[in-house]
């Protein structure tokens, strides 16, 4: 099965500083599943390479979300 996603990448803004940082050149959105009670998982997408990431992250970051429905 393909899948075809469509998206701006968007960047992200840092929780420190509030700092907006890399847009146009990463995409991050943030998935459902929590690591714990400060973080959670993401996916990145690089504009440069296409290549998809899976990382942690503290849920104070700024990332994108992506609405699907069921």
């Amino acid at each position: 099965m393909a899948v075809i996603f469509s998206a701006l990448p968007g960047g992200n803004r840092n929780n420190n500083d509030g700092s907006f940082n890399n847009m146009g050149n990463n995409g991050n959105w943030w998935s459902s599943t929590e690591n714990d009670d400060a973080n959670a998982w993401n996916r990145n997408m690089n504009n440069n390479n296409g290549n998809v990431n899976r990382n942690n992250n503290n849920k104070r970051n700024g990332f994108s979300v992506r609405c699907v429905r069921d």
